[in-house]
């Protein structure tokens, strides 16, 4: 039997651009009731076989410990704007984040080690994208259009997001699970968070 997993970024959730993102999630993501999370998947979906999930996240918390070894403070992921993305019959309005060299390195890290349980080789991992956040989910253009609009108005600005953990999520029954915190970071003071985002 297998489980799916993906492993994404999450974000301390009560500051000002995150309170913002969750508004309009809210209201134009589907998937909000399922997955309130505010994340950004670093890792895309892959199966793994149940008895191998254990050391998977043992292997996963070990290499994260040694990337980030001490150093848990002060991360945030600044995003540039907005953009649109066409999937399947749904269009999606996302935020586009700027991934720093250090949180790219460690990405592909994540990726190979977990892209290595994978033992069904029909089923690898397609190499990874750069990720984005969604904050709404359409499937008429003119729909889609009017919530560009309305977003452009509710984001006049676009800051950063800190970081709060690096999680792997699990899917059952269609919804996805936190299943485990790999890494968790510091919450930054207010002070901090303040003086070190500019508006981009």
């Amino acid at each position: 039997m297998k489980t799916k997993f993906f492993v994404g970024l999450t974000f301390f959730s009560d500051n000002s651009f995150a309170k913002s993102i969750d508004s309009f999630r809210s209201r134009f993501d589907d998937k909000y009731q399922k997955n309130p999370y505010l994340f950004l998947p670093i890792v895309p979906p892959f199966e793994v076989d149940v008895p191998e999930i254990k050391k998977l996240k043992q292997e996963l918390v070990e290499e994260l410990e040694s990337f980030y070894f001490d150093n848990l403070t002060n991360h945030t992921m600044k995003f540039t704007g907005m953009d649109v993305h066409e999937y399947k019959k749904e269009k999606l309005i996302y935020l586009n984040p700027i991934v720093e060299e250090d949180l790219a390195f460690c990405q592909e890290s994540l990726f190979s080690i977990c892209q290595s349980y994978i033992t069904d080789r029909e089923k690898k991992m397609k190499d990874s994208k750069k990720p984005f956040l969604t904050i709404g989910r359409y499937l008429e253009v003119s729909d889609l259009h009017s919530s560009i609009d309305l977003a452009r108005r509710e984001f006049p600005e676009f800051t950063a997001l800190p970081f709060e953990s690096i999680c792997l999520f699990s899917k059952n029954n269609g919804v996805w699970y936190r299943e485990a915190d790999l890494l968790s970071f510091e919450k930054p003071s207010d002070k901090f968070l303040q003086s070190s985002i500019p508006s981009l």
